[in-house]
């Protein structure tokens, strides 16, 4: 089995807890941007590649989904360390925690599995995501995008729980709710 699409999967669960640390220490916003573009660059390819490479697996989409989760809490972590995001946005962040709980809720009682739904929409959130928090470590927060981008988040999950809700087998990179 090749290992660059499980080693960029792990290069985001690493990349997580290095980011919380720059932000802790004071690093320099574009070190922390810089990090932020490898972890998303690395969401981004390492499906890609393990598809091309015929290495794509369900474990190594639900891995994929778990290093997801975990690097997006890291940067929500230095964000709020950087500029007190979580009490700005506690509300949008509440809400979005509890879509994306629904879908995994949702996920476990359908199927005994974490959500795996790889949508277009959810990747456009990821790119959205990237942008929001670029601004946010970098120094420049915008709050009326931010609170667009969580807001996008919920209706991703809105799409997922809805994909997973109508799909009799267990739903891996089904591309939307109009793609069954």
């Amino acid at each position: 089995m090749n290992l660059l699409p499980p080693s960029l999967i792990a290069l985001r669960v690493v990349l997580g807890p290095l980011i919380i640390l720059g932000a802790i220490q004071s690093w320099p916003g574009v070190l922390l941007v810089t990090m932020l573009t490898a972890g998303t660059l690395s969401d981004i390819f390492d499906g890609i590649i393990a598809r091309r490479l015929g290495t794509a697996t369900q474990h190594l989409r639900q891995a994929d989904s778990a290093a997801d989760v975990v690097f997006w809490v890291c940067v929500i972590s230095a964000a709020q360390h950087r500029t007190g995001f979580i009490a700005l946005h506690a509300w949008w962040l509440a809400a979005v925690a509890l879509s994306e709980a629904a879908c995994y809720a949702l996920s476990f009682l359908r199927f005994h599995r974490p959500p795996a739904v790889h949508s277009y929409a959810a990747k456009l959130w990821g790119l959205l995501l990237f942008a929001g928090f670029a601004s946010l470590l970098d120094g420049a927060p915008r709050a009326a995008f931010i609170n667009f981008v969580l807001g996008f988040g919920i209706l991703v999950d809105a799409e997922a729980c809805a994909i997973i809700a109508l799909s009799k087998e267990y739903p891996v990179d089904q591309k939307s709710i109009f793609s069954r």
